[in-house]
């Protein structure tokens, strides 16, 4: 009788240290991820004319460099991300990190002072191109057209 009451508890116990280190050690992570691109899609949404007229502030260029190196910290503390990616039909880690590449690149074009066009048109239509990819590789909205 004493060893099934202990068993049961051990048991028990077992179950739930086994679901609260899953929980802290892949699902958070996870769902942080997902805020991240969620935060990313928010910021490119609020402030799309602003981006693709290259008319951007420095504190909203300083913003968006942060949001990518957000993601890849994010992706960092997921284990097992590929096999969770896959899973889950989340972005890879070659497309955050090319993502994110493309994101420094809109970060430095959007501003006037820091874009290699200089207020040329070439600098909006290569902000256009890589929000569009950047949409693409992570699956995100970044603009208000139809899917």
């Amino acid at each position: 009788m004493k060893d099934s009451m202990f068993f049961t508890i051990l048991a028990g116990v077992t179950v739930f240290v086994t679901g609260q280190f899953i929980l802290k050690l892949v699902l958070e992570p996870i769902v942080s991820l997902k805020e991240s691109l969620g935060e990313l899609s928010a910021f490119c949404l609020r402030n799309r004319a602003k981006i693709t007229n290259a008319n951007a502030t420095l504190e909203m260029q300083q913003e968006l460099k942060c949001l990518g190196c957000k993601l890849i910290s994010k992706r960092q503390a997921i284990p097992f991300y590929g096999f969770f990616a896959f899973i889950l039909r989340m972005p890879s880690e070659k497309d955050i990190i090319e993502s994110s590449r493309s994101l420094n690149l809109i970060s430095t074009e959007m501003v006037k002072e820091t874009s290699r066009h200089q207020g040329k048109l070439e600098g909006p239509v290569q902000i256009r191109l890589e929000l569009q990819k950047i949409s693409n590789l992570l699956g995100v909205r970044l603009d208000y057209s139809e899917l």
